[in-house]
């Protein structure tokens, strides 16, 4: 007989087989009549059950159209919070080369091919954080008020009966607040977790081991995901990087500068600005060259740099204007020196204007590596004269930085385009 009438078997998936996503991928169901589905490389396969196709929750081949105001309503939360948090730890002294690191690590990623949608890792972690920091800041809203009375009770009638009231109750909660802030982070730190403490589960788990041990493997899981010594190292050695680079072309710009009785003055000032207009055609690229490769050395290769130009150059000519062109208005900044206190105020804006920057000299390198090809000898030069009046945009706005800046010609040292987004000196 023949078998030419014989239904095909249906395709299962076995547990633990994932299927090839490199080529696009096609799920026939023979069981029922279902169209053939087509997967895309690099989309997340569905999954199959009882003849019918479910979307993964993760990447929602078929979210409905009502959802994508929540969704894009959460990922701006989650940029947000992202951008606060890097601005924070750029304010913070020896800690915020890592802000640095991840800018640079989220471009290295577009760099060496990855999607736009997978660039900033740990986007939704710090959304996660930015709302438990949220809820416990209104949370604490209350016990402000409350110490705040006690503060001026004790102001109006020291050592009184209602001023010592006022001082426990204050105490009392703010340890309560302590505790609840505390049970609401090992449930899961979400806002009903904050609304409904769930005192019952409190009083019979609070006590045993095991729970304790629990939370203790997810604060570590948390702390571990981060990858802080990562990108501090990353982050360190790319500012080293980008010292070495341009600690001599600045020095000869302020020696051009500030050096009235030195006769070459106007000579050695111009050699130091047209190296330094040389240093900015190269090092933002060799910047984040450097942390896709996660090579040290790759912070000097700039031949690669060259043929990636080559081979993309209006697009790496769009990424050097917006990198300098939102570097410069930074330096408005430094007019008067921010207090210690409000460091990370200017650190955010920092962020906000540098993030993206880095993000698309990531995505032209990356775009350049998938070009075997150069492009045609009227477009790179087109390209180049847009990426020369870049850079001597950039430059000419560090010899104006000295005169508003209250760090004087230094500022020059200060590359906000190269180092970690923060001010560097403040009182």
């Amino acid at each position: 007989m023949s078998n030419a009438c014989q239904p095909e078997p249906p395709i299962v998936n076995q547990p633990g087989c994932t299927p090839n996503v490199d080529e696009p991928l096609i799920l026939t169901l023979t069981a029922k009549a279902v169209p053939p589905i087509v997967v895309k490389a690099g989309d997340t396969p569905p999954q199959v059950l009882e003849g019918r196709v479910i979307a993964l929750t993760g990447d929602r081949l078929g979210r409905r159209w009502y959802a994508w105001p929540f969704w894009l309503l959460g990922r701006s939360w989650d940029l947000v919070s992202l951008s606060v948090l890097l601005a924070v730890v750029a304010a913070a002294p020896l800690i915020q080369f890592a802000s640095l690191g991840y800018i640079l690590f989220a471009a290295g990623r577009l760099a060496n091919g990855q999607r736009w949608r997978t660039a900033l890792p740990g986007l939704r972690t710090a959304g996660k954080l930015g709302t438990f920091t949220m809820l416990a800041a209104i949370s604490w809203v209350p016990i402000y008020v409350i110490t705040d009375l006690a503060y001026s009770a004790q102001l109006l009638d020291p050592n009184s009966l209602s001023a010592r009231g006022w001082r426990f109750g204050a105490f009392f909660l703010a340890a309560t607040w302590v505790v609840h802030v505390g049970w609401a982070a090992m449930r899961g730190g979400r806002w009903w977790h904050f609304l409904w403490p769930a005192p019952v589960r409190f009083v019979r788990t609070i006590w045993r081991p095991s729970h304790w041990s629990r939370a203790s493997d997810q604060l570590y899981d948390l702390v571990t995901s981060l990858q802080f010594p990562k990108l501090w190292w990353l982050g360190a050695r790319a500012t080293v990087g980008a010292l070495l680079w341009t600690c001599v072309p600045v020095s000869l710009m302020i020696i051009g500068v500030r050096a009235q009785k030195f006769d070459a003055q106007p000579l050695v000032g111009s050699i130091g600005a047209v190296a330094m207009a040389w240093v900015m055609l190269y090092l933002p690229l060799l910047q984040v060259r450097m942390a896709a490769k996660n090579r040290f050395i790759e912070i000097f290769n700039v031949p690669a740099i060259r043929q990636s130009f080559m081979r993309a150059p209006w697009f790496c000519a769009l990424s050097l204007f917006v990198l300098c062109g939102l570097a410069i208005p930074l330096y408005l900044l430094r007019i008067e020196a921010t207090p210690s206190e409000l460091v990370w105020a200017p650190s955010l804006i920092f962020v906000a204007f540098m993030l993206p920057a880095k993000l698309l000299i990531g995505a032209a390198l990356g775009y350049a590596d998938k070009r075997d090809n150069l492009r045609h000898w009227m477009l790179r030069w087109s390209a180049f004269a847009v990426v020369f009046v870049s850079v001597v945009s950039y430059v000419g706005a560090l010899y104006l930085a000295q005169l508003i800046a209250s760090q004087g010609a230094f500022v020059m040292y200060f590359q906000h385009a190269l180092l970690f987004p923060a001010p560097l000196v403040s009182t």
